[in-house]
């Protein structure tokens, strides 16, 4: 079996091993911690990843929303994820995140992709009693190196 084959075997048997695949992306410097925190969306939720296009702010838009999008002739919302987070992107919003969640469409500006991961979900843990903030679903561990913490925060739309 070539190792495109064994890709796509191992994605198709994702869930029945109780594994999932994690998109880690930035959405800029935290304005409470003034550090760069890593956010992580399932990549079941995601459509597709592009480039940050052009897109139209009509008049009466409030924030989070940025304005709309064309993209493959569906209109969709573009909303301000790191504004949502209480993030300032340092190199700006570049990459949209083409998200489905319960029949609806929508684009979640970020300042940048990190990688994707393949993680238990005995890795993942509630937030709501760890963070205070209403957006914060769950929190990932993505290594077990207790000196670095690595973390991944999962967020609700």
């Amino acid at each position: 079996m070539d190792n495109f084959q064994k890709d796509i075997d191992d994605r198709a048997n994702l869930t029945l091993s109780n594994r999932f695949e994690l998109l880690l992306f930035r959405l800029g410097t935290s304005l409470h911690e003034q550090k760069s925190e890593l956010f992580g969306i399932n990549v079941f939720k995601l459509r597709e990843i592009v480039p940050m296009p052009a897109f139209t702010r009509p008049a009466g838009m409030k924030a989070p929303l940025l304005g709309m999008v064309n993209i493959r002739d569906q209109v969709i919302p573009v909303i301000d994820l790191p504004a949502v987070a209480g993030c300032k992107p340092e190199t700006g919003l570049n990459i949209l995140l083409i998200t489905e969640y319960a029949r609806s469409v929508q684009a979640f500006a970020v300042e940048s992709v990190e990688n994707i991961m393949r993680l238990d979900w005995q890795q993942v843990h509630t937030a709501e009693k760890a963070v205070n903030g209403r957006y914060i679903t769950s929190i990932a561990c993505l290594d077990d190196n207790k000196e670095t913490n690595n973390l991944a925060l999962g967020a609700r739309r």
